[in-house]
């Protein structure tokens, strides 16, 4: 049996690996069933973060360079903390996307709800 990593997950296992594209639920998912001891078969749900709304990750970029080269001639003027402020509340802006677009994630909701179904179930060996 060969062994298999997915890579970024921390997660090995040997065996035969099938993975059900067809059954997806959500964006950024994968199924894989894994073999067990007696016959059973285990279903690993994997899901990747969403990414970052459009555009924010730039403007934050931007706001940091406008901030550096405001700053470059007096870092104790008003103008260098206002543009210090606006990179501070566009990065929590970004943040709080992004945790809205994880909030989001229908299996998610659907777990939360039904936590005994087998695409929600947890084990650990």
């Amino acid at each position: 049996m060969a062994a298999t990593t997915l890579p970024g997950a921390g997660i090995s296992f040997s065996g035969t690996v099938s993975v059900k594209s067809s059954r997806l639920t959500a964006p950024h998912q994968v199924r894989l069933l894994l073999p067990r001891g007696g016959g059973r078969r285990v279903v690993l749900v994997a899901s990747a973060s969403p990414p970052t709304p459009p555009n924010i990750s730039e403007k934050v970029a931007e706001s940091i360079k406008n901030a550096e080269e405001t700053c470059a001639e007096d870092a104790t003027s008003g103008e260098c903390a206002a543009a210090w402020d606006e990179v501070e509340e566009l990065s929590a802006a970004a943040s709080h996307a992004r945790d809205k677009l994880k909030d989001s994630d229908p299996l998610e909701k659907y777990c939360k709800d039904n936590p005994e179904t087998d695409e929600c179930r947890t084990y650990e060996d």
